[in-house]
């Protein structure tokens, strides 16, 4: 598992993200959007409730939902951006995504949980992310589709260090979070489905890990 996860790290460093990203999202994008790509996930020490909020979003079926205290809290969360009318990056990552999910097994929908926010929320609707989500096999229990109004949405965008300028040049990398125990990596949709499974899996299981590495030996 260790030389999996090393083998990952390594991946993240090398890999171009140029299969899954947007055509007009480079290289002619203003200085500002360049200067708006994601950067590290800067939650640090803060308290993880206080930096990411409970911004009130809508899922794909309409339910308003908190985003940390709903979204977040007790769960490994793999985060993506994406938008309904994309015909391109984000049915790809989606696609990508849903061999994640498989990967995964049990711990889908129980400990690992999928997120994906729109960065066109104007347009769309719950409707429109519910039909985007069944077009991709992605309208799962475990997995939300995030809408709202334009300011809410771009807050928690914000916070993830994925705003961007326009619709089209929204983030394409993937979030992996367990904010209460502030671990958060990032890492490129066109790895192996096997290997960013894998990423959330240790993630999702370093408590156990530390805890039985820390047990009494008995005779």
């Amino acid at each position: 598992m260790r030389q999996l996860f090393l083998a990952v790290c390594t991946a993240f460093a090398l890999l171009a993200p140029s299969a899954f990203a947007h055509k007009d999202a480079h290289p002619g994008a203003s200085p500002q959007a360049q200067a708006a790509k994601p950067k590290a996930v800067a939650a640090g020490t803060r308290d993880p409730r206080a930096y990411f909020t409970d911004t009130q979003l809508v899922n794909q079926d309409g339910r308003k939902v908190r985003f940390y205290t709903d979204m977040l809290k007790d769960r490994v969360v793999v985060v993506n951006v994406m938008y309904a009318n994309c015909k391109e990056a984000c049915p790809l990552i989606t696609r990508q995504l849903t061999e994640v999910k498989d990967e995964l097994g049990e711990l889908f929908g129980k400990t690992v949980f999928f997120v994906s926010i729109t960065s066109d929320p104007v347009r769309d609707t719950p409707p429109a992310l519910k039909r985007f989500a069944q077009e991709q096999h992605a309208d799962a229990a475990g997995w939300s589709f995030l809408t709202g109004s334009k300011e809410n949405v771009d807050g928690i965008l914000q916070r993830l260090g994925a705003l961007s300028e326009n619709v089209e040049e929204h983030a394409t990398v993937l979030y992996i979070l367990d904010v209460d125990n502030k671990r958060m990596r990032r890492m490129l949709p066109n790895l192996p489905p096997k290997a960013i499974a894998e990423a959330a899996r240790i993630i999702a299981t370093a408590d156990k890990r530390v805890a039985s590495a820390a047990a009494p030996v008995r005779d």
